[in-house]
């Protein structure tokens, strides 16, 4: 007799009939495509030198393209036999974006007859030639030679007609920015597939009143990607009940051996880390890549402790990431953040202005890696700052946001779709609020009074989400590959 195959809802078992088994492995690097191309009829048409300096220049683009990305290069394209044999490499590869290069201009008929190969794969376009500059001494032979221009200004222009986007880049054969500039492009693509495998698991829902939070979930599986699971509570409450006292009290004393407690007693800490074990446990079983609950009078309620701690315990770990009060778009940008920059980032909310620094004031909702606070020392265990149906004191983690160059934003569903909020500054190094909450100081460029009347007048959500690094250019193109409108600030 074989076991029967349930849905999760149903089943007792480790496989289900409505969930895949395994998670998706996602790569290291992107995959890229590169469609070098030549003009056939040149090769007759100058000295017998210019094919191989024409070649060379193509090498050259794909020996520099290949640091950091995972290259797909079937050889230079010339004639039409060899762009229909690129087209089936492309084909068959799993690309994340494929780069276009011309070494000569070059008729659209060529590069179309591999790009048609693979229809759905993002292209950019690199412009490039052999140096900066032109010279006194540039005959005609050279200036084919740098007549790439000619060849994808035409063909942007036929791609446009034919309802097909590109990103462009610009830069000469060695100019490094250029490269970094289409392997961050690459990055992005990658990035928009990864969320289109991503599964978030829901646990509760947006918070009563909160309807900028509100979205319609296939609304987010069509734009930004990911798929979206309800779970009943009645899940992470069997997993909470399945955790011993000696798993939560491993769990908390780990953490007493690293932050200072205050206002609050190791007692406490071991049910909050009993409910983070419970929380990780969930996800393994679901098969989850991130989780989004609600906590006040949810899971508070049903199991007695608040869930911050047990937020901030998965992001540490840095497999699942985390956000509560049912905020679905601010997880996807979440993990867009991570996945370009490699940190941990911080679920926060518009707090308040600080003139005299002209800086934004984030406060948290104990949704943050303590590693962001740069060092232990800086993390304080703490009382919850609120109490949402649980008696006693809780527990939640204090800290300020280490300093350095940060970026910041959030997604919005409004009335013609999809619109992206992006903003940068410097995170300030200040002394941690005795505020039992998780907070940054963020210096921004623009006066901060002019930039809270721009962003409330154009729409956004009351979270923010901020991550260590400077990625607004990488977000600007992230929007353009969604489709999506961007406010930059």
């Amino acid at each position: 007799m074989t076991d029967e195959i349930l849905s999760f809802e149903a089943s007792t078992g480790a496989v289900f009939g409505d969930l895949v088994s395994k998670r998706p492995v996602f790569r290291e690097k992107p995959r890229v495509g590169l469609l070098a191309v030549g003009y056939f009829e040149y090769w007759r048409m100058f000295s017998p030198q210019f094919k191989q300096q024409v070649l060379g220049d193509l090498q050259a683009v794909a020996d520099r393209l290949g640091e950091g990305v995972e290259l797909v290069f079937p050889g230079v394209v010339d004639t039409m036999d060899a762009a229909d044999t690129a087209g089936e490499v492309f084909a068959r590869a799993d690309l994340d974006a494929l780069v276009v290069v011309e070494g000569t201009y070059t008729p659209d008929y060529l590069s179309l007859q591999a790009i048609d190969a693979a229809p759905n794969v993002p292209l950019i376009l690199f412009t490039t030639q052999v140096g900066e500059d032109i010279t006194p001494q540039d005959d005609y032979e050279m200036l084919m030679r740098n007549s790439a221009l000619i060849g994808t200004s035409q063909l942007s222009g036929s791609l446009v007609k034919m309802g097909r986007t590109c990103e462009v880049v610009v830069g000469s054969l060695g100019d490094a920015a250029a490269y970094e500039e289409i392997r961050q492009l690459a990055r992005i693509q990658q990035v928009v597939r990864q969320l289109r495998r991503l599964t978030i698991g829901v646990v509760g829902h947006v918070f009563r009143g909160m309807y900028d939070l509100e979205n319609d979930k296939t609304k987010i599986k069509g734009t930004l990607g990911p798929n979206i699971l309800y779970v009943e509570l009645s899940h992470l409450v069997r997993q909470w009940q399945e955790v011993t006292e000696t798993e939560a009290e491993a769990e908390a004393d780990k953490w007493l051996q690293r932050f200072t407690l205050r206002d609050t007693t190791p007692s406490e800490l071991r049910r909050s880390c009993r409910l983070g074990v419970a929380m990780g446990r969930l996800v393994d079983r679901l098969r989850l890549d991130a989780l989004c609950f609600l906590g006040q009078h949810y899971i508070e309620k049903e199991t007695g402790v608040p869930a911050r701690i047990g937020a901030s315990m998965m992001l540490e770990c840095g497999e699942h990431l985390v956000a509560s009060e049912g905020d679905l778009a601010g997880l996807t940008m979440m993990h867009a953040m991570w996945w370009l920059t490699g940190n941990s980032p911080l679920q926060a909310e518009w707090g308040q202005y600080d003139a005299s620094h002209n800086a934004l004031f984030l406060v948290g909702h104990g949704v943050a890696s303590p590693a962001i606070a740069g060092n232990d020392d800086a993390v304080n265990i703490t009382s919850a700052p609120e109490e949402w149906g649980f008696t006693g004191h809780g527990a939640n983690l204090e800290f300020i946001l280490a300093p350095g160059p940060v970026t910041f934003g959030h997604l919005l569903h409004g009335a013609d779709g999809w619109q992206m909020i992006i903003g940068g500054g410097e995170s300030l190094p200040y002394p941690t609020l005795p505020c039992n909450e998780i907070h940054a100081l963020v210096r921004i460029e623009r006066p901060v009074k002019e930039f809270l009347v721009e962003i409330q007048r154009w729409g956004v959500a009351h979270h923010c989400i901020v991550v260590h690094g400077d990625i607004r250019r990488e977000l600007q193109a992230l929007a353009r590959a969604w489709g999506i409108k961007a406010l930059t600030l």
